[in-house]
């Protein structure tokens, strides 16, 4: 007998299961620190978690999926990755973005999240919009991972051309002495990234604007990385 959707999806997540790798776990949990809670780390290679967000997209709908992944997410980092590449697919910004601000844990789940806002945000400028406020929204959120993603957002943004550096910097400003390390990374990256978009008056801006002794220190060396990268 032919499975349904759904039950192919379920299957498709048992298979997944099976991809787990303990030593690659302790590693991305401990070395990389993927996550706050390094129990919640399975183990599972990203592309994995790519095939199975494009296959899991084709079978189910936006209720089926948060029924089946939701709970998952919240206890599990590789779900966390699935449950979000899965809703930017299936759902409207205003229907996703409630349901991923919560769950941003660690610096890599809205690292990867920044990637879903700027494409909801490219559907069209009412999308955009609802990003952009929630952005602002949550902006100073009690959960830091979640300030995290209200930064690098930007990143993705500024690149796709939806949203403009001086926006970017208008939104961290003042958040600059807040004092969550990933939140920190996060606006020294962000400030390394303006500047090399030479623009001369947003540099000269950040010199004036930016005055937290840590953050401009974090933001140097950031700078340097960036130029040596880029060599």
């Amino acid at each position: 007998m032919q499975q349904s959707p759904l039950e192919e999806a379920s299957a498709l997540l048992a298979q997944l299961e099976q991809r787990r790798e303990p030593d690659y776990a302790a590693f991305m949990a401990l070395r990389t620190k993927v996550s706050s809670r390094p129990e919640s780390v399975l183990g599972i290679r990203m592309k994995w978690l790519r095939y199975a967000v494009k296959q899991l997209s084709r079978l189910l709908t936006l209720d089926e999926a948060v029924n089946l992944l939701h709970e998952r997410a919240v206890a599990w980092y590789e779900y966390k990755i699935i449950f979000g590449g899965v809703i930017a697919r299936l759902a409207s910004a205003s229907e996703g973005l409630p349901l991923l601000y919560p769950l941003c844990d660690g610096w890599a789940v809205p690292d990867y999240y920044k990637e879903l806002l700027a494409s909801w945000a490219s559907r069209g400028e009412a999308e955009r919009q609802i990003v952009l406020r929630s952005v602002a929204a949550h902006a100073h959120d009690a959960n830091p991972y979640a300030r995290r993603l209200t930064i690098v957002a930007w990143l993705d943004l500024i690149r796709h051309d939806l949203g403009t550096p001086r926006a970017a910097l208008d939104h961290i400003a003042p958040l600059q002495h807040d004092d969550a390390y990933y939140v920190q990374m996060a606006i020294a990256w962000l400030l390394a990234e303006i500047t090399l978009t030479g623009d001369a008056s947003l540099v000269g801006a950040i010199r004036t604007e930016i005055t937290d002794a840590t953050l401009l220190r974090m933001y140097e060396q950031k700078l340097r990385d960036s130029y040596r990268t880029a060599r």
